[in-house]
């Protein structure tokens, strides 16, 4: 009994129209898909797998997360062969920080070399909402949401170019019917232990945290893409999650089970401003981790978090382009996963948000 989400389900709320609610049930088994592959569809099968499946909701009465094993029949008694597992849960009860420590606990319990972990039940998680509020006095709040209005008010004041946009195709729908059109698309680089020491290194003779360095790469690749003209200047404009738990009093454990992403206001840089060098491309680092560092110690990541509910609540339907950035970026920081897991090797990890 780990997890309270992991073991309820999804009900209408009926005392508030367009709400839902989770009710406990023991009972509850959640959805365990063993999907038969070939081994040398191991790198790409999942992917195609989860394209036929990626617009199923949730039905009610049912729970909030399901879990896949692929593997090749032939390859059932064969430790050696490989395996992927899929966890898939709703993303309003969960992020990628306690998301990973879910799919830990998984493989760690499928190694059976750890059974007194699920011993004793954890207790439903705190909102992050509340998470906040109870982290700062009254004062506290009203200094901290105050600050965060004027910054925001400032920022769409200063800045009145357009947002730019990453082209992907065109588009010959109403955009009320993106889910019908739309679906997940997925490409990853990863470093290895030599090159990630060389990265880390290079940060730290910059002065650069490796979060910003990687932050300007991906806005100097978001930029190649744009075109950027004299008489319609334009801007990128990037949001940026962060993550609340370690910045709560208490803080909230990795462990629970929660949505805990709260973000800063967004980092602005004009088109025509992109840096083209190596040298320039250091600086853009510097100056994104200067305005995040700035932004943190302002209080904008737990002022954000106080009103995140009411925001999502205004994105629901039709997406409004005035206020969309060009592409979001996130961290999930340092995760939980092992290289081994009893007789098996953790080959890689994959995260990604439909």
């Amino acid at each position: 009994r780990r997890h309270p989400i992991l073991r309820s389900r999804l009900q209408i709320n009926s005392e508030k129209p367009d709400s839902y609610l989770l009710q406990e049930d023991d009972t509850l088994q959640l959805q365990i898909r063993e999907i038969p592959r070939k081994r040398t569809d191991h790198l790409v099968f999942w992917r195609q797998e989860w394209s036929d499946r990626e617009k199923i909701i949730t039905d009610i009465g049912q729970g909030l997360a399901e879990f896949w094993l692929l593997q090749d029949p032939e390859d059932d008694n064969d430790d050696n062969s490989p395996r992927e597992v899929v966890v898939i849960c709703e993303h309003s009860v969960c992020d990628g920080l306690s998301l990973s420590n879910v799919a830990h606990e998984l493989l760690t319990a499928l190694t059976g070399e750890n059974d007194n972990m699920f011993t004793n039940s954890l207790d439903w998680p705190v909102t992050m909402e509340t998470a906040i509020q109870r982290s700062l006095s009254i004062v506290g709040k009203l200094l901290t949401f105050g600050r965060f209005i004027l910054a925001a008010l400032y920022l769409r004041a200063s800045n009145t170019w357009s947002i730019a946009r990453i082209p992907i195709a065109n588009v010959d729908f109403l955009l009320t019917d993106m889910c019908d059109y739309c679906h997940t698309e997925s490409c990853y680089s990863t470093l290895n232990k030599e090159e990630t020491q060389k990265l880390v290194e290079k940060c730290r003779h910059k002065g650069v945290t490796v979060t910003s360095a990687v932050s300007s790469a991906i806005l100097y690749a978001a930029s190649m893409h744009i075109k950027s003209e004299d008489d319609h200047p334009s801007a990128l404009r990037i949001s940026i999650g962060a993550d609340t738990r370690r910045r709560c009093a208490p803080p909230i454990s990795n462990h629970d089970l929660s949505y805990q992403v709260s973000g800063i206001l967004p980092f602005i840089i004009p088109t025509r401003d992109m840096p083209t060098t190596s040298e320039g491309m250091w600086q853009l680092a510097k100056t994104f981790g200067d305005f995040v560092k700035t932004s943190v110690d302002a209080g904008q990541i737990l002022a954000l978090g106080m009103i995140m509910g009411k925001i999502f609540q205004k994105t629901l339907g039709a997406p409004n382009f005035s206020e969309l950035p060009t592409c979001g970026i996130s961290s999930w920081g340092i995760l939980p996963f092992s290289q081994d897991y009893g007789r098996w090797k953790l080959v890689a990890m994959t995260p990604f948000v439909n």
